[in-house]
């Protein structure tokens, strides 16, 4: 070998060395697909060098986890908070178009009927039935952790709507914010018509659902107080247990209007339009409907035909759009069974719905056609 062709190879084997050399001091691993290797060479059976050569090679095995919950078609429950209430009727109905629409659905349905024994009952009939996934609305916070627990130890994806439950996904109200649009909308009207002066506020609550729907009526109470000169006191607060229901507002504000017999300016805040419909019953079976408000949330047609009556002293609610609920929870259970993340919380957008807008956002309502 003479002296160039020499330095040319002493030169390659440097060259090849000291990129080996870098690409472990990078830790720079080859793909899956090549790899190099080092063969030994012979140049004119005098001088041994060695050469790099990219070889294609099988991929590696990899321990990329598997989606166990992913099928072509999905058996999936629905239980409904009940079936008495306006609003969850179209919250049902809006869940059925949308697994009719997505077309590798079969739905399950079951009615919690307000009762956190029932709810359970159904998630382990959900069971039964093999079902792969769960909407669930229910009412009872007690009953929550042992519903999910079954759900958990089946790995069925849970989504819950408007009352969480420990490890589903929530989907429902931004409580917080949709109460504070009511609120604020009272003060505004306190404002205007009664010289910011407020003397009694009636809540109506539902403290068996825990601290989630709860903060819808803080957010009542404080988009109210924080808008007046003079806040309200606590005394002429009164806070009072709807149970959801109409019947319940209607009685437990009948007994509450003869303890305030002076005041003049009274705001009912209400947990749903059925308990502001009940609300508005028990002022006016009082001779008291000249002397108050009433918000609410929901926005549902019962709560619409009020606020739409002549005269009515449903100011408004914050609407939910209950019947567009479906649209986003099928996809979102979809998502989960198909091992695609979610958010902790979906919430739904929020608008307070007065007279002056209703029409705009349905045009359908009773008094727009």
């Amino acid at each position: 070998m003479n002296r160039s062709t020499l330095i040319k190879v002493t030169l390659l084997f440097s060259l090849v060395a000291l990129a080996l050399l870098a690409i472990a001091a990078c830790g720079t691993a080859p793909t899956p697909e090549t790899i190099t290797k080092v063969e030994t060479v012979v140049v004119k059976e005098t001088v041994e060098v060695e050469k790099v050569v990219t070889v294609q090679v099988e991929k590696p095995a990899e321990a990329a986890a598997e989606c166990t919950t992913m099928k072509d078609s999905y058996k999936i429950g629905f239980a409904n908070l009940t079936e008495d209430i306006v609003f969850t009727k179209l919250v049902r109905e809006g869940i059925e178009a949308a697994a009719k629409e997505a077309g590798n659905i079969e739905l399950v349905l079951a009615d919690n009927k307000l009762d956190g024994a029932t709810a359970l009952a159904n998630a382990d009939s959900f069971l039964t039935q093999g079902v792969n996934g769960v909407i669930e609305f229910q009412t009872d916070e007690k009953f929550g952790n042992v519903i999910m627990d079954k759900f958990r130890t089946a790995n069925v994806p849970v989504i819950a709507i408007d009352i969480p439950m420990p490890g589903a996904t929530f989907f429902g109200a931004d409580n917080y914010k949709a109460g504070r649009l009511a609120g604020e909308a009272a003060a505004e009207y306190a404002k205007q018509n009664w010289d910011g002066q407020v003397d009694a506020i009636l809540l109506l609550e539902l403290p068996q659902s825990g601290p989630i729907p709860a903060a819808r009526m803080q957010g009542m109470l404080e988009g109210l107080q924080d808008n007046l000169e003079t806040k309200v006191p606590d005394d002429m607060v009164f806070r009072l247990d709807s149970k959801n229901t109409q019947d319940e507002a209607f009685k437990v504000v009948g007994d509450t209007l003869p303890k305030i017999p002076d005041a003049e300016h009274i705001v009912g805040m209400t947990i749903n339009d059925g308990t502001a419909l009940g609300t508005i019953a028990a002022l006016e079976a009082a001779n008291r409907k000249d002397q108050a408000i009433v918000v609410g949330q929901g926005a549902d047609p019962s709560g619409q035909e009020e606020i739409m009556k002549e005269g009515s002293i449903y100011l408004g609610a914050t609407g939910y759009f209950p019947e567009k609920y479906g649209f986003k929870i099928i996809p979102a259970i979809l998502d989960a069974l198909e091992c695609r993340p979610l958010p902790p919380s979906i919430y739904v957008d929020h608008v307070f719905i007065t007279k002056d807008n209703l029409c705009e956002l349905y045009s359908d309502a009773t008094g727009c056609k």
